[in-house]
């Protein structure tokens, strides 16, 4: 059974436990308990419905829906839109989505702050008033009017079953833009490999402002990186980092906040090359190795990686103070 919190459009909220949960039928069935201890079951209409929150289950099991990427990955997400969602009551949340599309009923938000309470909400389209969605190269196709915000939409559903292909391959193929195009598009997203703060500036996690004081706490203090000097100055979370440089990389990420990553899989590697690369082997599919990083960028990185393993290599992004934790977990400092 999961437990949930449903808020109505009506204003009254409902925690309770249920079963299952559809978004495509007209209703679902919360197991509450009143005071006397006992239990009855409610019928909620989805009309009704303003967002329904997921509570994270207590024994670490995995969550009510599973988000899958690298042939059913246990850890990794692709989740390409950040949402700043208003209701129509006035209350904001924010979050991320694999996909979102104006036009839905209804739609799934993964909370950015891993540590929350939530492990996602569903939301009522009907109790919104608004939504901001940022994609890093649809935005710059957008704004270009190289393509319209549906066309963009059918891409991302598209590039779900193309996962290897880059979005604007899939647009040039359907003839959405032309070639002209897609490298003046590219050209301007990629002028030169950018650090992770200029990333965060595209995406307008951060300001300018403060961009420059963590660069100037950074230059204080070499050892620390500068995502993690961001998270502690509470500029953004961890997941902020993570899904900014995947969209921008195309790449999936993963949240390792709560991670488990089993012994056997994690010394696939040796120590000597997972801390000298900065790097943590985190599941294993079949022939390939997913090997979590924060910095996806280091040149020649999946091929450094080659040399100490016969297994395929899938990279995903991970928050650096994250991968920090594992490694020192799994490989402790000898006294």
């Amino acid at each position: 059974m999961v437990k949930l919190l449903a808020k109505l459009r009506n204003g009254e909220e409902m925690k309770g436990e249920l079963l299952s949960f559809n978004a495509n039928l007209p209703a679902f069935h919360v197991i509450v308990e009143k005071d006397s201890g006992k239990t009855h079951n409610v019928t909620v209409s989805m009309d009704s419905v303003k967002a329904v929150f997921f509570l994270k289950k207590e024994d670490g099991a995995d969550s009510l829906i599973r988000t899958q990427t690298i042939e059913q990955s246990v850890f990794a997400g692709t989740l390409g839109f950040r949402l700043d969602v208003e209701f129509k009551d006035g209350e904001m949340i924010h979050g991320s989505a694999n996909k979102f599309s104006p036009n839905d009923k209804g739609f799934y938000l993964v909370p950015f702050n891993p540590a929350g309470r939530y492990d996602r909400i569903y939301i009522n389209a009907l109790a919104v008033e608004r939504v901001v969605s940022r994609r890093l190269m649809g935005k710059i196709l957008v704004e270009q009017k190289k393509i319209t915000a549906t066309q963009l939409n059918h891409a991302m559903q598209y590039q779900q079953a193309q996962r290897e292909k880059k979005i604007g391959t899939i647009l040039k193929e359907h003839n959405l833009i032309n070639f002209d195009q897609l490298e003046e598009s590219l050209r301007k997203q990629k002028e030169r490999t950018k650090f992770l703060g200029e990333i965060l500036l595209d995406a307008r996690y951060i300001t300018e402002e403060q961009l420059e004081n963590a660069l100037r706490i950074q230059h204080e203090n070499r050892k620390k990186k500068l995502g993690q000097i961001l998270v502690e100055l509470q500029y953004l979370c961890p997941n902020d980092i993570c899904i900014a440089l995947s969209t921008q990389l195309q790449l999936p990420w993963a949240d390792l906040s709560s991670a488990n990553i089993p012994v056997e899989i994690a010394t696939v590697l040796s120590e000597d090359v997972i801390k000298r690369l900065d790097i943590i082997p985190i599941e294993r599919q079949d022939d390939t190795l997913v090997i979590a990083t924060s910095d996806p960028q280091t040149p020649a990185l999946k091929s450094e990686i080659s040399r100490y393993t016969t297994l395929k290599i899938a990279l995903v992004v991970a928050y650096e103070g994250y991968i920090e934790f594992e490694i020192n977990r799994l490989f402790p400092k000898k006294e």
